[in-house]
């Protein structure tokens, strides 16, 4: 799974909205849009950290979860 694969499941397993996930960020709805689409690939270690905050997860999560697709 790509970052932004995991980054849409686990937005969808919160239960919150794409924009709810980007206000608790500090980001913009289209930057979290931007990643799961895979226009932009990745996010800087500070962004991935905050997604993570916000879904009340850790950020060894999203690793785990890309790894276990592969």
């Amino acid at each position: 799974m790509t970052y932004g694969e995991v980054l849409d499941y686990l937005i969808e397993q919160s239960g919150m909205t794409r924009s709810e996930v980007a206000r608790k960020a500090g980001m913009g709805r289209s930057q979290i849009t931007d990643l799961i689409s895979g226009r932009t690939k990745e996010p800087s270690l500070s962004r991935a950290k905050a997604i993570a905050d916000a879904l009340g997860v850790k950020i060894e999560d999203f690793i785990t979860i890309m790894e276990k697709d592969c």
